[in-house]
């Protein structure tokens, strides 16, 4: 058997512990901030716009985030003003982080995702606002409001790749549509990752949730298969860091090294990571658990190299699926209340 059919395997696996777990409410709430910076032309105003909308209906409607909960900031607010909450200048962006961060709990979690164009130059990467631009300092300050919060962040424009390793730590799934700040193409991946969210497609392992690694995977695979059925060369590299490396992977997964966090970090909420420990007892020793499984799949990564491959695969799978029931005995305790 393959490596890609094992894979297979282990994923049908996993969907049937999912499946038969009973839905469950995460402690703590869930803040979205959805920022759309310049676009440049009407073309890309319209497009960025339709893409924020889909992400912020989706998160409200299909994922369960309070709708107070959601922020939209965007380039014209009198495009929609209803739905867009303040402009995205540098000076709005990092006040309503900081609004957040006061109100927020140390098991909250922050999701932001940034749609427009970005650029390099003079020594550093910028996202286009209106006004100054926004740069990988600005957003290290902003965030500097959540210590224990576990962030996720998703870059979808050009030169994002630029973002990653400044702002790489504990607790934090940064996924950039370029792997560099070299890729300064206009991108197709925010897009895609409005798809993830909104549909049903990247519910790969189908527990009817989305985690940010499905999305991410979703996603890198359609705009791959785009520029493919255009003929045209592929300009842009999605990558994904959650292990606080700094390092960007490509080919992020279950196996890591990046990709476990994220395949917690479901979009109407998740579970809480190793810097989040709840004053619960029995869901701090759930996580205590979790955290030495992680463990133990990380030392068998290291491993790899030296492994025959269906070695290798017969030392994961059991590891994943006990993983996976982890993550049941979690999300059952969470939704009981423990």
């Amino acid at each position: 058997m393959t490596w890609a059919r094992r894979l297979d395997t282990v994923a049908l696996g996993l969907a049937a512990v999912f499946a038969s777990a009973p839905p469950a409410e995460a402690q703590g709430r869930t803040h979205a901030v959805i920022l759309v910076g310049l676009g440049g032309s009407e073309e890309y105003r319209t497009s960025f716009h339709e893409e924020a909308a889909t992400i912020h209906g989706a998160l409200i409607e299909l994922h369960g985030v309070p709708e107070e909960n959601v922020t939209y900031l965007g380039e014209r607010v009198e495009l929609d003003p209803e739905l867009i909450d303040g402009r995205s200048t540098r000076a709005n962006v990092l006040e309503t982080f900081a609004e957040i961060g006061r109100a927020a709990t140390p098991m909250d979690r922050l999701f932001v995702v940034m749609i427009g164009h970005g650029t390099a130059g003079r020594g550093d990467v910028q996202f286009n606002l209106p006004g100054p631009d926004l740069t990988p300092s600005d957003l290290l300050d902003g965030l500097s409001a959540f210590p224990t919060q576990t962030l996720a962040l998703v870059h979808t424009g050009s030169a994002s790749g630029g973002f990653v390793a400044p702002l790489s730590g504990p607790n934090r799934i940064l996924v950039a549509a370029t792997r560099s700040e070299r890729q300064l193409n206009a991108t197709e991946f925010a897009q895609f990752f409005a798809e993830a969210v909104a549909g049903e497609g990247a519910d790969l392992d189908k527990d009817a949730r989305v985690s940010l690694l499905e999305a991410f995977l979703y996603t890198r695979r359609e705009v791959e298969r785009l520029y493919a059925d255009e003929n045209e060369i592929l300009t842009e590299t999605a990558v994904l860091d959650d292990n606080g490396d700094g390092e960007l992977s490509a080919d992020a997964g279950l196996e890591g090294p990046d990709g476990p966090l994220a395949a917690t970090f479901h979009l109407g909420g998740v579970s809480g990571t190793a810097g989040q420990v709840p004053d619960d007892p029995e869901l701090a020793r759930l996580y205590e658990e979790r955290a030495e499984i992680q463990s133990r799949i990380t030392e068998l990564r290291a491993l790899r190299e030296g492994m025959e491959e269906d070695a290798y695969l017969d030392a994961l799978e059991p590891l994943l699926v006990e993983l996976a029931l982890k993550n049941r005995e979690i999300r059952e305790a969470e939704g009981s209340g423990a």
